[in-house]
């Protein structure tokens, strides 16, 4: 299998220097409205979006300098894609939170507004970054 120039320099960009993907992921949301419940002593439902972006931009911060890239979802995640260390890619997930348990295996559902497209489009714009 051949990979174009393209494809070559942003594997690259997620990779460390031994060619290993070593990325940190941040993309969890229910889990983590679970967690921050725990650690405070609230409700779930009291965990704002506000708390959800300010733990995945501590995160960023501290564990991007160490990692290839950091995985983050586009719900929480994109205010740290800015806190994200120079050294680090992104990658961005678009599927929800969870898994579909109807089915065998874990088959994500997708956001409905995000696509491969819209990543890609996010990505040129670099404004959102």
């Amino acid at each position: 299998m051949s990979l174009s120039v393209g494809k070559i320099k942003h594997m690259k960009a997620l990779s460390n220097d031994h060619g290993v993907i070593a990325a940190a992921a941040m993309d969890q949301r229910g889990s983590l409205q679970k967690a921050i419940a725990t650690a405070k002593g609230i409700d779930q439902k009291q965990v704002t979006d506000e708390m959800m972006s300010e733990f995945k931009i501590a995160v960023t911060k501290i564990l991007t300098p160490h990692a290839s890239a950091i995985l983050l979802d586009p719900e929480y995640g994109i205010p740290a894609t800015k806190a994200r260390s120079s050294n680090a890619g992104l990658l961005l997930a678009y599927e929800l939170s969870g898994y579909d348990n109807t089915q065998p295996g874990r088959l994500p559902d997708l956001l409905p507004h995000v696509s491969v497209k819209r990543i890609k489009d996010w990505a040129r714009m670099r404004s959102r970054f």
